[in-house]
C-alpha cells in the first residue's frame, strides 16, 4: 500500500534557510515541497494556488508577517496544518501564533531529523510544541488561571463587603497590588496625606499593626468571600 505524500509549503524570508529546508524535506519519500514563499503576501498566493497539506511559517518577514498570514488563511481554511518555524522564543509570539490558529510552534534550533518527524506528526493531526515552548505555555496557563481566580475573589469582595466604604475598598484593591502610597494617591486622585489617613482607618478596622499585617489579614478576609464564609 503506497504511503501518502504530504505537500508542504515553506514560508521563510531567508533564502539560504528556505533552500536548506526545501532540500531536506524533498529528500523524504512522503514529503513534497510544492512551493516556497519569502513573505506573507507571497504565502497567501501560494496557499490559494497550491492548497498544500502543511505550511511551515516563519514569523518575522517583510510585507506581511507570519502571524498576520495565518489569520488570513484561517478565515477560509481550517484544514491546512500550519506550523510556525522561527528563531523567536518570546511568549508574545508563541501565544499570538497559537491563538491565531497555528497547529504548532517550532524553533529553528531543532535538528533536521526532529523537524521532519514533527512535520509528519503535524500532518497526522498532532499539536506540536518542543519542550521549552510547552513549558512556557504551561506556565502561562497556570498564571492566567491564578490571575482570573484572584480577580473573581476581588470582584466578590467589592460587591459583598460591608465593613469598608466604597473608597476604602478601592484603596484595598490597590493595596493588594502592593502599590506605594504615591501610586495609590495618583490612581484615586487623592493626596498622599489623605491616602495615609484612610489606610490608618483600614488598619484599625482590621486590628492590623502594619502594612504587611494588613495585607495578610485582607488576603484572608477576601478569600472568605470566595469560600462563602
Amino acid at each position: 500500500m503506497p504511503t501518502k505524500t504530504w505537500n508542504v509549503l515553506i514560508v521563510e524570508d531567508n533564502a539560504l534557510m528556505r533552500g536548506g529546508l526545501q532540500l531536506a524535506i524533498d529528500s523524504e519519500q512522503d514529503l513534497n515541497v510544492v512551493g516556497t514563499a519569502a513573505n506573507g503576501l507571497d504565502a497567501l498566493e501560494c496557499w490559494e494556488r497550491l492548497r498544500p497539506d502543511i505550511i511551515l511559517m516563519d514569523v518575522q518577514m517583510p510585507q506581511m508577517d507570519g502571524i498576520s498570514c495565518i489569520k488570513e488563511i484561517r478565515k477560509q481554511d481550517d484544514r491546512v496544518k500550519i506550523v510556525i518555524l522561527t528563531t523567536f522564543n518570546e511568549e508574545e509570539y508563541i501565544f499570538e501564533g497559537l491563538a491565531s490558529g497555528a497547529n504548532g510552534y517550532l524553533l529553528k534550533s531543532l535538528d533536521i531529523d526532529k523537524l521532519i518527524r514533527t512535520i509528519r506528526d503535524a500532518a497526522g493531526d498532532a499539536f506540536v510544541l518542543p519542550a521549552e515552548v510547552a513549558a512556557k505555555v504551561a506556565r502561562y496557563a497556570v498564571n492566567n488561571s491564578q490571575t482570573a481566580r484572584q480577580q473573581q475573589m476581588m470582584d466578590r469582595f467589592m460587591a459583598q463587603d460591608t465593613l469598608f466604604t466604597h473608597k476604602e475598598r478601592q484603596m484595598i484593591s490597590l493595596l493588594m497590588l502592593k502599590l506605594p502610597n504615591k501610586e495609590i494617591a495618583a490612581r484615586l486622585s487623592l493626596t498622599e496625606g489623605t491616602v495615609k489617613n484612610k489606610l490608618t482607618v483600614i488598619y484599625d478596622k482590621l486590628n492590623a499593626s502594619s502594612r504587611y499585617d494588613a495585607a495578610r489579614l485582607l488576603n484572608e478576609y477576601i478569600h472568605g468571600f470566595d469560600s462563602g464564609i
